[in-house]
Order: C-alpha cells, then sequence, then structure tokens
C-alpha cells in the first residue's frame, strides 16, 4: 500500500470518524496522531503494519500466536504485566518524538452518546420508579405494549456491506415499533455515530417506547428520556444482555425462551460472532444475521440451524440481509412471542 493513502486522507478531511468500529482502525492511524496501537488476538486487520509504515506509528502485538511483518512483539503476561506496559507506553512515547504535523488530520466530527448501561445501572433507573421491585415497571410497560419487546444488536462490520447501515436501518425500524433495543461492541458504534444513543433519539421511538424513556429518564433525575437504545458494553460483555434477560424469565417464572426478546448481528463477520450468536441461540433467543453465514453449501446445517434447533434448545437464526425485512421479521416473531404469554 503506498503512503498518504488519498481515499482515506480524504475521507478524514470529509470528517469520517478516526475510531469507532472494527472498519475504523485504519483510519485511525491515517490522522497521525496515533502513536501507538496494540493488538491481542482478535478484529486485527492484517494491512495495519503497511497503513503504519506510512506515518510514524507503532504497532505493537501481544499474544505468541498474533504476530505479523512490520509490528514489534511485545510478550504480555500477567506475571510481568506492569513491566510489559511500561515497555509498551516507552515504545509510544519514542514513537511520539517522530510524528510529522504535516501528516496530522484529526477530525472535527463527533457524536454525542450515554454509555455505562449495565445490568446495574439499568435496575438503578428502574428503581427510581419502583424502589421496591424494580423490574415491575419493566414488565408492565411490556404487558400493556407500551414495550413491544427487547432486541439486543451486537456484532461486526462487514466490508462485504455498505458500513453501519444494517446496524442503523435495523434498529431505528425497530424502535419506531416500540422496540426497546440494548447493544454491545461494533453495533453500539455504529448506532452511537448515527447519534441513537442519546435522548434526543427518544423521538426515533414510538410513542409506547418513548413515554416509558421519559418517565423513567425522568424519574431518575436525568432531565429528560432515556435513550432508546441502551449501551451494554463492548462485543465481549454479551454476559450482561443475559444476566437481564435471565432476570426478566425468573421474575415472570417462563425459561428465556418464552420472553418476546431477540438478537442480532446486523453485518457479522468475526468468529467470534460465530461464537457468540451460537452462545445466543443455545440460550433459547431468537438470532438474526445480516449476513449470509457460509454453510449454504449443506442444506442438512441450513434446516439445522434455521429451523430444528429450535425444537432442541428453544432459538434458532434467522438470516435476512436487508435491514427493514430482517426489522419485520424479529417484529414478527416478538409479537408471537407475546402471544404464546397472553400479552
Amino acid at each position: 500500500m503506498p503512503c498518504a493513502p488519498a481515499a482515506l486522507a480524504s475521507s478524514l478531511r470529509r470528517g469520517v470518524p478516526p475510531a469507532g468500529s472494527f472498519l475504523n482502525q485504519e483510519l485511525a492511524i491515517v490522522t497521525g496522531a496515533v502513536d501507538a496501537m496494540v493488538v491481542d488476538v482478535q478484529c486485527i486487520m492484517p494491512s495495519l503494519a503497511n497503513v503504519a509504515a506510512c506515518y510514524h506509528t507503532k504497532i505493537i502485538t501481544t499474544m505468541p500466536i498474533v504476530k505479523m511483518p512490520g509490528a514489534e512483539h511485545v510478550p504480555f503476561t500477567l506475571a510481568t504485566a506492569d513491566a510489559d506496559a511500561e515497555r509498551i507506553v516507552r515504545i509510544a512515547l519514542e514513537a511520539y518524538r517522530r510524528r510529522d504535523p504535516a501528516k496530522i488530520a484529526i477530525p472535527q466530527a463527533k457524536s454525542k452518546m450515554w454509555g455505562g448501561f449495565s445490568v446495574e445501572a439499568i435496575l438503578g433507573a428502574l428503581r427510581a420508579v419502583n424502589a421496591e421491585d424494580p423490574l415491575k415497571p419493566l414488565v408492565d410497560n411490556i404487558a400493556v405494549g407500551n414495550i413491544l419487546g427487547a432486541v439486543a444488536t451486537v456484532g461486526c462490520n462487514n466490508t462485504k456491506v455498505v458500513q453501519d447501515r444494517a446496524h442503523v436501518e435495523l434498529v431505528k425500524a425497530l424502535i419506531k415499533e416500540n422496540v426497546l433495543v440494548v447493544t454491545t461492541g461494533c453495533s453500539a458504534h455504529a448506532l452511537a455515530k448515527a447519534g441513537l444513543m442519546t435522548p434526543e433519539a427518544a423521538n426515533y421511538a414510538g410513542p409506547g417506547l418513548r413515554a416509558v424513556l421519559s418517565a423513567v429518564g425522568q424519574a431518575a433525575g436525568l432531565g429528560g428520556p432515556l435513550p432508546p437504545v441502551l449501551h451494554m458494553g463492548s462485543c465481549v460483555d454479551n454476559s450482561r444482555v443475559a444476566d437481564l434477560v435471565s432476570a426478566l424469565a425468573a421474575y415472570l417464572k417462563v425459561p428465556v425462551k418464552d420472553l418476546p426478546v431477540a438478537a442480532s448481528a446486523p453485518e457479522l463477520q468475526h468468529e467470534k460472532a460465530l461464537s457468540i450468536g451460537t452462545w445466543a441461540v443455545a440460550l433459547g433467543i431468537f438470532t438474526h444475521l445480516g449476513v449470509v453465514p457460509p454453510v449454504l453449501g449443506s442444506a442438512q446445517v441450513v434446516k439445522l440451524l434455521t429451523a430444528d434447533l429450535e425444537g432442541l434448545v428453544g432459538g434458532k437464526f434467522y438470516v435476512e440481509t436487508d435491514p427493514h425485512r430482517a426489522a419485520d421479521g424479529i417484529i414478527a416473531h416478538l409479537r408471537a412471542q407475546r402471544r404464546k404469554l397472553d400479552l
């Protein structure tokens, strides 16, 4: 790759964010302001060292199974963590001295977001409505239809599709139909850039969901509604979603598979997404995939993943590449689940 890639530099001047999801990692380097990028084992573009060679940036690998030409390797272990971290910082400091001011182009475009919605934080907000029984307001609003159901959007970006489009269009369609969305990982970055993690984004929500967000936000002293999309952490924080779903199932005394909930990986690409999706299905959750997984060579595997698993574990995969049709399919599933619960 030639130095100073014209397309990337042009994108930065137009205000494309320099950091964020999986597909932003090269753009971060192209700002010219990254002294060191430390990578471990997941979601690493093999092109990083080539891009960094055009700048002063040092690429540092830390895992014995992940090394790349042009990168410096610093073995990182628990036993030597302090010394390893100091070595990495010193490498970054040395690189800083070689910054070229002529190559620094930091975009000024910014997006606001609200984060930090762990299970504890969500329950804390609900306690402001009902201190003795915090889940009751959520369950009551699901029961009367103000909230149709809940969907977790997770997973990656994928170079096979337009970046962020599936995440954003799917979620806008869901919240318009009063579906509460929680999100993690790269999906959260996409939705944050689109402005869907602010109180103002409640205007995108349907009237029932908007009323609930406003009531909880006001009761919690936030001076406005909660965002319609709640950021629950990184891509490896999906256990928080499971904790919340499990708490709802225990409260209602029903299995997770009977709840009006679903999961979606609108732009999956990483093997980690495969394991997370399989875990969600094993929990009994209807799980949407927005990119066709490479299993079409086996009709038996396709049938198992999209149909037979439901009878075994309660969940299954639903594959739909169009985000609007995917939203329709997810909403149909939530409504079917509500009918099973006589809601």
